[in-house]
């Protein structure tokens, strides 16, 4: 039973509280620049890049680092070292420095997932895979939803700096779980000897060929990216599309969010009671497919409409994210090797942060030349259609997983 894994019961404890104080973080330093130092807008607009920008120029260092390292003491480091920088970031006296202290404690964070990613393929066995991917996305929507609330509430009534040193708090507390874990045995690939260390070069090449040689991998991450930009080209416009479909409702917005995470969190639910996914372009593709209908759903509906309607699109897409999610998680936990997850998490996370950087911006021109409803209809017809294509050609796109199948089945017959 996955909750008898002491390993993962802490990864899991220590994973949702960093979740929950990087949302009380990020709603503080919003608070910060717009309400209290009076932020103008370019200030504003560079915020995003503070968060994600390391994440594209350092993911793939981090990936490497992630398997040669000790994965146990590179995410008790980067913990203890991003409690200090929070600290700092309260004693910031203008944006300059609190942008610095952001920059360098994301630099730190960069190094974190990887190591969680491949620390977590090493202590979950394969057949609990899905349901340890399930569970930390259930997390992850979990602090999405109750992050922003309860830190918004703090900063309003207390001050951001409170949130600040929450978020330091929960990195301390994160770094103690990890520390009871004790020793955690690593596998090492069966061609390397104990204490042979590729150059690295050849070790980032590595992680590469993995991922081009595998067709279920690199497919599978094509459509997680593939849904990632279309939900970054549109997520900041809701609050533009929504303005004109439900005028005089601007709650709209965080019920919206809310719907999303409802959604979310119920396809997530659904998955942690499957033990494994025989099929990926289901979730893959259905995800993407759903995903689709919610920005083509609000992009058709008339200005008045009634504000159900929204709010049930909004619901459809959190099911198709909470899908896609959780799959693309489960493929790179299940379909990468175990010495070779750190790269290879590096790498996705490297281009995520690119998506991160470059989507609003494309979005934003896209709204601008279309008009927002239009917009939102041509993303939600071409997603959606690629979803489609995944379900009914899943078996040409994904084939070494259907091969496979078919293989393990005629060993049982």
């Amino acid at each position: 039973m996955l909750w008898k894994n002491r390993v993962f019961v802490r990864l899991f404890a220590a994973y949702g509280l960093s979740t929950l104080g990087d949302w009380f973080d990020f709603i503080a330093v919003s608070v910060l620049l717009g309400f209290h130092w009076q932020a103008d807008p370019m200030t504003m607009a560079l915020l995003p890049l503070m968060y994600a920008g390391p994440g594209m120029v350092l993911g793939q260092l981090a990936g490497i680092a992630a398997d040669r390292w000790n994965k146990l003491r590179l995410m008790v480091a980067t913990d203890l070292l991003r409690a200090a920088l929070t600290l700092l970031m309260t004693q910031a006296p203008d944006p300059g420095w609190l942008f610095l202290f952001i920059l360098l404690r994301s630099c730190s964070s960069v190094f974190h997932t990887p190591a969680q990613q491949a620390l977590t393929r090493h202590a979950v066995p394969p057949e609990q895979l899905l349901q340890a991917a399930s569970w930390n996305g259930t997390v992850f929507q979990a602090g999405k939803v109750l992050g922003p609330l309860l830190g918004g509430t703090a900063a309003a009534y207390a001050s951001p700096a409170v949130c600040l040193h929450a978020n330091a708090v929960s990195f301390l507390v994160s770094a103690l779980l990890l520390l009871s874990i004790g020793m955690v045995e690593e596998g090492r690939s069966a061609s390397a000897g104990p204490s042979e260390k590729p150059p690295l070069r050849e070790a980032w090449q590595e992680g590469w060929r993995v991922l081009w040689g595998s067709r279920v991998l690199l497919a599978s991450t094509l459509f997680s990216l593939l849904a990632m930009l279309a939900i970054q080209l549109i997520d900041a416009q809701f609050t533009t599309i929504l303005r004109e479909k439900a005028v005089g409702h601007p709650e709209l917005v965080g019920w919206s969010v809310s719907a999303v995470g409802a959604g979310a969190l119920l396809a997530m639910a659904w998955l942690t009671r499957r033990k494994e996914i025989a099929s990926y372009g289901w979730p893959l593709g259905g995800g993407i497919l759903l995903i689709g209908l919610m920005f083509g759903w609000v992009g058709l509906l008339r200005p008045g409409a009634g504000i159900q309607w929204p709010l049930a699109a909004a619901f459809l897409g959190g099911i198709g994210t909470g899908l896609t999610f959780v799959c693309s998680q489960y493929v790179r936990q299940k379909e990468t090797p175990a010495e070779a997850i750190g790269r290879v998490t590096g790498i996705l996370d490297s281009l995520t942060s690119g998506v991160f950087l470059i989507a609003p911006l494309l979005g934003g021109l896209m709204i601008t030349a279309l008009g927002s409803a239009q917009t939102f209809v041509l993303v939600g017809a071409v997603i959606g259609a690629v979803g489609l294509g995944g379900i009914l050609f899943q078996s040409v796109i994904w084939g070494k997983k259907q091969e496979t199948k078919a293989a393990n089945a005629e060993e049982s017959a």
